[in-house]
């Protein structure tokens, strides 16, 4: 039995460690020094954003505020809409406003408003001198109410519905002025996953 190795025995055999453990002492090693690394430690590159491609994203978001903000209160005039006037442009702006115009005065007496909202998650794809190409999965809420309500016209105009759900959009956006307006949006059929975050 371990107990009974003699002091003797223990004194043999201190160099060994496992003798040594078996008779109380412990012995510890130094751990082996490591070299000090007096390499310069690789800073991490912060990625860049094109200066064009974020302005076109912000130009783009600005352009969806302001659908939003026109759509909740069409007025019978085109020349209501000065938001709209300033971030769409050609086909794009003619067809918003007609739209609006037509749910503000025809549909139904005092009018339809839009309800909801748009949250794009635009993607550039494509810069060609005053021409850029957007790709947006946006998650759009919105629908078409009786004015003053929040209750859902029935039936929803012009194919819209009340269902919430993912958008694919391949929109044109031009450089005029210094400000990139939408002047073509086209939906496209096949699914999407958006480029950011999902609401």
């Amino acid at each position: 039995p371990r107990l009974l190795v003699s002091s003797l025995a223990c004194t043999a055999l201190a160099t060994v460690v496992l003798a040594a453990a078996a008779c109380g002492t412990t012995t510890s090693l130094s751990p082996t020094p490591t070299p000090a690394d007096s390499s310069t430690p690789t800073a991490t590159a912060t990625p860049t954003v094109d200066p064009t491609d974020a302005a076109i994203v912000h130009d783009y978001d600005q352009a969806w505020a302001a659908w939003v903000t026109a759509s909740a209160d069409p007025k019978a005039d085109k020349n209501d809409y000065p938001g709209l006037d300033e971030w769409y442009t050609g086909y794009e702006l003619n067809y918003d406003v007609s739209w609006l115009i037509l749910i503000a005065e025809v549909d139904v007496p005092g009018g339809e408003v839009v309800v909801g909202t748009v949250t794009p998650h635009p993607a550039v794809t494509s810069v060609d001198g005053s021409t850029a190409t957007v790709q947006d999965c946006s998650w759009d809420t919105q629908y078409v109410a009786d004015k003053g309500t929040t209750t859902p016209a029935s039936p929803q105009p012009y194919g819209w519905t009340t269902a919430s759900a993912w958008e694919n959009l391949t929109v044109t956006m031009l450089l005029q002025s210094g400000t990139w307006k939408i002047s073509n949006e086209v939906p496209e059929a096949t699914p999407c996953t958006p480029a950011s975050a999902s609401p």
